[in-house]
């Protein structure tokens, strides 16, 4: 067999086992032999790279991320968005979802219709799985980074034209299930093969499931900016279930974590791999602008307001006291957030990877394409060592990123 490109000698993360010594063997942008051992001698490539051990890990899979360095996905250029792809594969992404804050909506009808753009015609388009909307479709309450003069209710008509101008390339839309006429805007991503997510909520029971009904499929940085409970007006310490218990109770229903201790509380990892389905659970950066930026890095954002960076989170600098070194978002790399996860939820690399590559595709509706080591599957992978530092990562058998065979030459 002639292939493009062989990769050898490394631990091996297919899709239904780990081989401790082996190989993947990748022609016209797919995986076409995975294999155990040394690489058989009937195969001959253009290019064979010794991995020296290291893991061979289908590429991660970004599903909510808003930024990375001095790139945000709700202002970014053309240029800049392409930028930030070659950032996002350093970290061993091979897909991601550009994520837009709350604003006027023809703004971000703007910044969807741009990065379709990016996804047609750059040669790192293939990264971009498709866009996702937060807000301003949410929760005032629970609208935490996102600014509430743009927050408003999803209007059919807004819906429609929203959908009509950028539905070919959204990917995922995520809404208060509370608000009115959200069954609505539910019904109409569902019809569009677009996945309604819930996020920045304190729905009833009631209204949470009443959008599963109509096709919620997932919910938007679990235990953060979402309240899932509350106590019954008419009981006093009696609680009533809220939307944590819907989606906790629906199999059908993924739920995603900030790889990150200060956004999730460690003990939320571990809770969440034990009590929903294996391919229900996604790790995500939420990331904004600073992310891959080094510690106590200072960022002045257009209005004057300054943070920084602290160990994966961004933190307010004020001269009041009780507002300096307040979280306003997170900065954490998908590696780092794999990382985490391994530790928090105390599970195995090859499981913890299931987080950020087979879930979150499958969540997409795209794990027929990507996110696995499977023959058949298009070549998106990294190479990595066991403490989750990226060596190289290959998107459609293409290396984008390639620190393995530069350190060998």
């Amino acid at each position: 067999m002639k292939a493009d490109l062989v990769l050898y000698n490394g631990k091996v993360l297919a899709e239904t086992l780990v081989i401790e010594n082996g190989y993947v063997v990748i022609k016209n942008e797919t995986i076409v032999r995975v294999g155990e051992g040394s690489c058989p001698k009937d195969i001959s490539a253009k290019s064979m790279i010794d991995v020296e051990g290291k893991i061979i890990s289908p590429g991660l899979i970004d599903m909510h991320t808003h930024g990375i360095m001095d790139v945000d996905f709700m202002s970014a250029t053309y240029e800049e968005i392409v930028r930030a792809l070659q950032e996002y594969a350093k970290y061993g992404v091979t897909r991601l979802v550009p994520t837009t804050l709350s604003n006027p909506i023809e703004n971000i009808i703007r910044q969807h219709k741009l990065i379709r753009k990016v996804k047609e015609t750059s040669p790192f388009g293939a990264m971009i799985i498709g866009t996702h909307m937060e807000g301003p479709w949410l929760a005032e309450r629970c609208r935490g980074g996102h600014d509430a003069i743009y927050l408003q209710d999803p209007k059919p008509e807004v819906v429609d034209h929203f959908l009509t101008e950028v539905g070919d390339i959204l990917a995922s839309v995520t809404y208060a299930p509370e608000l009115p006429n959200s069954v609505y805007l539910t019904e109409q991503l569902s019809l569009r093969g677009v996945v309604p997510i819930f996020g920045h909520t304190e729905a009833s029971y009631e209204d949470a499931q009443a959008s599963i009904l109509a096709g919620a499929r997932h919910v938007t940085h679990m235990y953060d900016t979402t309240l899932g409970y509350k106590e019954n007006p008419d009981e006093a310490l009696v609680m009533m279930p809220g939307m944590e218990t819907a989606v906790l109770m629906d199999d059908r229903v993924s739920i995603e974590l900030i790889g990150c201790p200060v956004h999730v509380p460690k003990p939320f990892f571990k809770f969440i791999e034990k009590v929903k389905p294996r391919n229900k659970t996604v790790v995500v950066t939420d990331s904004l602008v600073g992310t891959g930026m080094p510690e106590q890095t200072v960022l002045t954002y257009e209005d004057g307001h300054k943070v920084y960076v602290e160990d994966g989170v961004l933190r307010m600098i004020n001269d009041d006291p009780a507002i300096n070194g307040n979280l306003t978002g997170s900065a954490v790399t998908l590696n780092i957030a794999l990382k985490r996860l391994r530790e928090y939820a105390e599970i195995p690399l090859a499981r913890a990877v299931e987080w950020v590559s087979l879930n979150p595709a499958t969540t997409l509706g795209v794990e027929k394409s990507t996110g696995s080591i499977k023959v058949g599957k298009f070549a998106d992978i990294t190479v990595m060592d066991d403490d989750c530092d990226i060596y190289l990562t290959i998107v459609k058998g293409e290396p984008i990123h390639d620190t393995l065979t530069r350190r060998k030459s």
